[in-house]
């Protein structure tokens, strides 16, 4: 299938990053992860942000890192993370301001007055994506309105993931994947919507230019190649968005398959070839959301395991000492029946109190308070399988597509309470994904593209050739 290669995946969380280092011997990899470091949003005045210069830190130590296990061989390089987050730069190619994280209270209300410039049908109907208070168009307009000679200044922006890349290279390209998430991306050209830039008083031309994951963007720069000790090593663009990453990681052919990529967030879909903008101006759209090789990832992001991180922070705050793990193995017979919460992600997006916000919900639901934490822990994976089978109907209802089988990937993989529990709820067969899906994705198509053959068979292909190794 090729020649031997070793690339490096930083992978952006929220909560940490890491970088995976992937040895490809011309038929299957091994993963490593390498360098780990937390992550995390932090009040800047009324908002929050990212600490964007220690996370360039860390990945420059992630690539010493992986310079040192290959003495210096490292063919290539590629970051994803999260979406719709940005960074502002000027002419020089400086960040101007804070990168603000999409938990920040400013987005509801702007989404709400966006609205009134552009109607929430027009809006899905150019864009086919979900409608989220976090989307960067969301954002930019909050960002605008409160400090507008930003935007002034604004030579042009990117996503984070597109960001740290461009620090690496010099280069300044959005990739379709992340594009995708900002919806300001036209579903059936696939460019920048000109409709939307015009109407929100966005200048087209601060606007990075869309290429598709695989995209090698060039070398490292002059400086950061000596600073970390490698040489002749490309940046290739991946999938920048952490989703499109973890969905290239899936190794099952995607025909009769759904997916859930399982973690703080839950994202619940399928693989299309081409878009589905129908009953979407109203109520839970699906987002039509860039894949690799110019793939849909038709989908809907639901709230997922942040309901039970956030528990474990009121929890732990009051010396409890409780973990995911513990929990999950303790709810392992857990019944379908029984009280559940309507886990929708508008009310239980902002951090804090969760415990006490999930009991409201389950008062509003009729049922009685929980404050047990195994309970309540049981209580939140009824509640999510519930909402991942409401997704997957609604979703074969609108594709059209044949669902056999469901594949849980990411982190949540590892939840077998929750896993049990979505198979029984749902009705379909799950099958198990990769923990790293995402870091298997974002090296798979790294290797794809040294090797000249970006296609989703040859990228899904080598994704079932790669597993980590043993610690």
């Amino acid at each position: 299938m090729g020649q031997g290669r070793n690339v490096v995946a930083v992978d952006l969380g929220a909560e940490s990053g890491r970088l995976v280092l992937c040895r490809w011997n011309g038929s299957e990899g091994t993963l490593e992860e390498i360098h780990r470091f937390p992550n995390g949003s932090q009040p800047s005045g009324s908002h929050l942000v990212w600490d964007v210069e220690r996370l360039w830190q860390e990945i420059l130590r992630g690539l010493v890192k992986a310079g040192a296990k290959t003495g210096g061989r490292i063919d290539s390089v590629g970051v994803d993370g999260w979406g719709v987050d940005y960074a502002l730069l000027d002419a020089a190619g400086e960040r101007i301001c804070h990168a603000y994280c999409y938990r920040d209270a400013r987005n509801v209300p702007a989404m709400e007055k966006a609205f009134t410039k552009v109607s929430r049908e027009r809006l899905y109907q150019i864009t086919g994506i979900q409608f989220l208070p976090f989307n960067t168009l969301y954002q930019l307009v909050a960002h605008m309105e409160e400090f507008p000679v930003d935007w002034e200044r604004t030579n042009r922006w990117l996503t984070l993931p597109e960001y740290f890349q461009y620090r690496l290279t010099g280069v300044a390209a959005a990739e379709y994947t992340e594009a995708s998430t900002t919806q300001m991306l036209d579903v059936q050209t696939r460019s920048w919507s000109h409709e939307l830039t015009s109407a929100f008083g966005l200048s087209l031309d601060k606007f990075p230019p869309i290429v598709q994951a695989g995209t090698t963007l060039g070398k490292l720069r002059p400086e950061v190649s000596q600073e970390v000790g490698l040489a002749n090593t490309q940046v290739i663009a991946p999938a920048c968005h952490d989703t499109g990453s973890a969905v290239a990681g899936i190794p099952f052919p995607h025909a009769e398959l759904a997916f859930i990529s399982s973690g703080t967030w839950s994202l619940v879909g399928t693989v299309l070839l081409q878009p589905v903008v129908r009953g979407g101006g109203k109520g839970k759209a699906f987002t039509n959301e860039g894949g690799v090789a110019g793939s849909i990832r038709f989908l809907q992001n639901v709230i997922g395991l942040w309901l039970l991180q956030e528990c474990l922070r009121d929890w732990n705050s009051i010396g409890l000492r409780l973990t995911a793990a513990d929990l999950a193995a303790q709810c392992l017979e857990t019944s379908p029946e029984g009280p559940y919460f309507h886990a929708d992600e508008t009310e239980y997006l902002a951090p804090g109190n969760m415990v006490e916000r999930i009991n409201a919900g389950l008062r509003k639901a009729g049922f009685a308070e929980e404050k047990r934490p195994p309970a309540l822990a049981a209580i939140i994976f009824r509640s999510l399988a519930r909402r991942y089978a409401e997704a997957v109907e609604e979703m074969k209802r609108l594709s059209g597509k044949s669902i056999k089988r469901l594949c849980i990937a990411g982190g949540g993989v590892k939840n077998e309470a929750l896993n049990r529990l979505t198979e029984l709820v749902t009705g379909i067969e799950v099958v198990r994904g990769p923990s790293e899906s995402t870091a298997a994705g974002n090296c798979a198509v790294q290797i794809a593209a040294l090797e000249k053959a970006v296609t989703l068979d040859q990228i899904q292909a080598i994704s079932a050739k790669l597993s980590f190794a043993p610690a």
